[in-house]
Order: structure tokens, then C-alpha cells, then sequence
């Protein structure tokens, strides 16, 4: 890693040195302002010494496109499907950790070595996700640069990149004990948060759908409740939690699902005497949730009545409880899917498919018995099964 040092001459003129390896030896250059030496500093981290001295010896009047260019073209298109907020990301993003190494460059002259030594470089400092997700928005810009029917630069250097490997952790849940242990604790200390957190862990709903869950959206004929999504709680670029109306995670988000007859019950408590427009869920003041406050003084005392310490569950873990429920029941994975709410049944697969238990009793009796020679699966049917004498 290069570093920096200022030194003052004895005839009071302020410098700034790079110090750097090069060869196996310790090197230095030395620049009179501060923005040439740290620009330097951070080519070589980069680049290496030679391509970073060239970088420097070659600056000049330079016509062709910029990656900050590149940049702002697309963030410009980009704005026309993307929130307010992921712009303000996107942006914050490009300015720390891209335009810093790549943005004053030609577009068309960063190469895939260029790219590699980049994601190197953060991988010292940033999770594996963190480095695949900046790597992904150089990737799209360098994508959209490239189109047909724009032909800003005539490749992408992503795509060759080998980016650093991320660990897969099963996702962690409650159990069934755990969560009833936080609903007795909230109906001793706040039992307005008690009636989210049973819905929460009763259909696996994220808390942003739950929290924003309006009477309208609750159909009751009497015999079942079911309850719809069409809005959530979203971060503003100005990071204020909003209500959004007609939005949510994906289009499957939008969903319909029947309530277990316990969270069914709160449900026809709490909307007696609402508007059709009125939160379902909302905190003792009959004010909306607010999720950093919840996460920050609700949520940690009643994990703490509970005794889950220990455990440090976090709200999200009762979606993957919930999960875990409806496998237990025999739910196949295309009704998991559909109740939670997941674009593709694959994301199910991939996220939840170790909590999801194997055979159920019914199969696995039937694979004892085919086991066993009792039964056998006749070739070339789907499914057939025909009984054999013992």
C-alpha cells in the first residue's frame, strides 16, 4: 500500500511525497500539491508504479469519453426505473469507490487487468458482497455504454473479473418456543408490538409489509381472513421512512394470503372502528411504526424479557421461522414460494431450501417400503407405484 508524506523545505515549500514499493524496493515520488500526490497514490495502489507513472506522464487535453462521463449518461437513464433513494446509493457509491480510481480515465482504455486491481484493492476492505456490488455498477455502466444503440465504448471489462468468494450461511430463524417467548414478553411490555409480531411470524410477511398493512387490504366473510399487499414502508433519499402506495419487493410481492386463525383474531380486534385507510398495525400512540425505532428501542427489550440474548434474533428471523412452519406442514416449495412472496421459486431454493425439511411422512413411507422390496417404481411412469406380494 502506498502511502503519503508532507514535508516542508528548509525554504518553507510545502511538498507531498508518495511513498511506494517497486522492484522489491522502497520508492518515492514527490508532488507539490496534494490532489497530484494522492491522485498518485491511488493509481498505484491500483494500477502498479509503472502504469500509474504512465497515467500521470500522459495527462493532458483528451477529447474521448471519461468513465465519469460514462457515469452520468447513466445515471441519467437509470433514474427512469430506479427510486429516488437507490439513485442517492448509486451515486454514493460511484463517487467513493469508482470515480476515485477510474473516473478522470478514457472510458475505452480501462482494461480487465484495470478492473481486477480495482476489485483487489477493496477486497482488503469490504465484505465479498460489498466488492460484487460496486463491481456490478461498473459493470452496468460499461453494459449500457456498449448497447447497439449507443455504442459509447466498444467493450466491458467486468466481465472477465474474478471477484472475491462469498461464504453462503444458512439463514438463521427462531423457533417455534423462541417466538412465543417474545410474544409473552410483549404483551407484558408493549403489546401493540406483540400483535406485529404475530402476524410477522404467522404468514412471514418482512416488516415492511406488515407495518404498512391497511384495513382495505383485509378481506374477512366471516369464516377466514385473508389480507393482500399493495404498500410498503420505504427509505426516501432523504432516508424518511414513507408509505408506498403500489410498490413492493418484486411483482409476486403482491400477493394474497389466508391468516392462521390466532394473527386472524388479532386482526378482527384491531380494525374494529378503522377507516378502510388506517394502519392495522400501528404503536401505542396509535401512531405508524417506525422500523428504526422498533429496531432500536422496541425489538432489543423484548429480546431481552425473553431471554434470546444470547441468540441476538433479529424481526427478520421470524420470516425464516415462518418459512420453516410451512415446511413442517407438508407445504411444497411452489406454496412457500407464493406466500412469502419471491419472484422465482429459485430464490426459495437457494435462501431457504436447508430449512426446508426432506421427504414427508407419506414419502418416506412409500420409499421404505420400495426400499424394502415391497413396492416398485415401473419404468418410464411418472409416477406409479404398484404394490408387490410380501
Amino acid at each position: 500500500m502506498a502511502s503519503i508524506r508532507e514535508r516542508t523545505t528548509k525554504a518553507g515549500q510545502r511538498t507531498w511525497t508518495v511513498l511506494y514499493r517497486h522492484g522489491g524496493k522502497q520508492t518515492s515520488r514527490t508532488f507539490l500539491d496534494a490532489k497530484s500526490a494522492e491522485r498518485f497514490r491511488t493509481l498505484v495502489d491500483i494500477l502498479g508504479p509503472d502504469r500509474a507513472w504512465e497515467e500521470i506522464a500522459g495527462d493532458g487535453p483528451d477529447d474521448r469519453l471519461t468513465v465519469d462521463q460514462l457515469a452520468e449518461s447513466f445515471l441519467e437513464w437509470k433514474a427512469r426505473d430506479v427510486t429516488e433513494r437507490t439513485m442517492v446509493d448509486y451515486r454514493r457509491d460511484y463517487a467513493n469507490w469508482i470515480k476515485p480510481h477510474f473516473g478522470h480515465r478514457a472510458a475505452e482504455l480501462v482494461d480487465e487487468a484495470d478492473v481486477q486491481k480495482w476489485v483487489d484493492h477493496m477486497a482488503q476492505s469490504l465484505a465479498p458482497k460489498s466488492v460484487a456490488d460496486r463491481h456490478m455498477l461498473l459493470h452496468q455502466m460499461y453494459a449500457f455504454g456498449k448497447a447497439k444503440s449507443r455504442r459509447l465504448v466498444t467493450h466491458n471489462p467486468c466481465l472477465e473479473t474474478d471477484l472475491p468468494k462469498r461464504t453462503k450461511k444458512p439463514p438463521k430463524g427462531t423457533t417455534i418456543a423462541e417466538w412465543r417467548a417474545l410474544l409473552d414478553a410483549a404483551e407484558k411490555r408493549n403489546p401493540d408490538a406483540g400483535d406485529l409480531i404475530l402476524f410477522m411470524g404467522s404468514l412471514g410477511w418482512r416488516w415492511s409489509e406488515a407495518a404498512a398493512l391497511a384495513v382495505r387490504d383485509v378481506e374477512d366473510d366471516g369464516d377466514s381472513v385473508h389480507v393482500n399487499v399493495s404498500r410498503v414502508f420505504r427509505v426516501d433519499a432523504s432516508y424518511r421512512q414513507v408509505l408506498a402506495e403500489d410498490e413492493a419487493k418484486s411483482y409476486a410481492a403482491f400477493r394474497r394470503a389466508r391468516v392462521p386463525a390466532e394473527a386472524a383474531a388479532m386482526i378482527r380486534r384491531r380494525v374494529v372502528g378503522k377507516a378502510p385507510s388506517d394502519l392495522v398495525f400501528t404503536n401505542s400512540r396509535g401512531r405508524p411504526w417506525n422500523q428504526n425505532t422498533f429496531l432500536r428501542d422496541t425489538w432489543p427489550a423484548l429480546v431481552r424479557d425473553a431471554g434470546l440474548t444470547d441468540r441476538k434474533p433479529t424481526p427478520h428471523w421470524l420470516r425464516h421461522m415462518s418459512v420453516a412452519a410451512m415446511a413442517a406442514t407438508g407445504a411444497s416449495l411452489a406454496e412457500i414460494q407464493r406466500t412469502i412472496g419471491h419472484e422465482s421459486i429459485q430464490t426459495t431454493i437457494n435462501i431457504y431450501g436447508g430449512m426446508i425439511g426432506g421427504l414427508s411422512s407419506d414419502a418416506l413411507a412409500n420409499l421404505d417400503a420400495i426400499l424394502a422390496g415391497r413396492r416398485a417404481v415401473v419404468p418410464g411412469e411418472v409416477v406409479e407405484v404398484l404394490a408387490l406380494e410380501d
